[in-house]
């Protein structure tokens, strides 16, 4: 069953969507009189999706340090350790930015998409592994590895897929699995995107 409201302009249509076991209101806009057609012509504005987040349509957000330079002391070979970053935020819908973490607002209606990349210095040959994690707890199928050859240019991808509900946070963790010795960030860019 569907609820018609509607303003001057706008029209608006409330609407459960069983695929999402959400409900949703699509807005259209109200173009000109379409004679031929016998009514106004219209076009999907916006779709939003209540469900007691503050926050509209599907979530998505952003950290990155692009001037690098900081130190992530490395105690144990092999041992993650959190990223020593200072990172920025210019996009957030659905999630909060503190220092090198992104929490989740609201319950996500769908899985949340994790891609990341990132840059480290250091010793040459040793092999780095970062993941992401949640809440503190690896995400083991985010491993993105990387072997150090010279300086600068040593580069890491890495992504998943996960689920988050308020007040899940994500963070990005790195091990040098060949010896205890440091690493210096380059760059990192980290993206979260909710797939609806």
């Amino acid at each position: 069953m569907s609820i018609l409201l509607s303003d001057n302009n706008k029209k608006y249509i409330m609407d459960w969507d069983k695929s999402l076991d959400v409900l949703k209101v699509m807005e259209f806009e109200i173009g000109a009189w379409n004679q031929s057609a016998g009514q106004y012509d219209y076009t999907l504005a916006n779709t939003y999706y209540l469900q007691g987040a503050p926050t509209v349509g599907p979530s998505y957000g952003n950290m990155f340090d692009y001037v690098g330079g900081l130190t992530t002391t490395i105690a144990t070979a092999g041992t993650p350790v959190l990223v020593n970053a200072v990172t920025t935020s210019v996009y957030a819908n659905g999630f909060t930015h503190t220092n090198s973490r992104l929490t989740k607002e609201g319950d996500a209606i769908g899985p949340i998409k994790l891609e990341g990349i990132i840059a480290f210095n250091g010793t040459n040959n040793d092999e780095l592994h970062v993941w992401f994690y949640k809440n503190g707890v690896q995400i083991p199928c985010s491993k993105g590895t990387m072997v150090i050859r010279g300086a600068g240019g040593n580069t890491i991808a890495f992504h998943c897929m996960t689920n988050m509900v308020d007040g899940d946070y994500i963070e990005v963790f790195v091990a040098n699995v060949s010896g205890a010795r440091n690493v210096t960030l380059e760059n990192m860019n980290i993206i979260l995107t909710e797939i609806i």
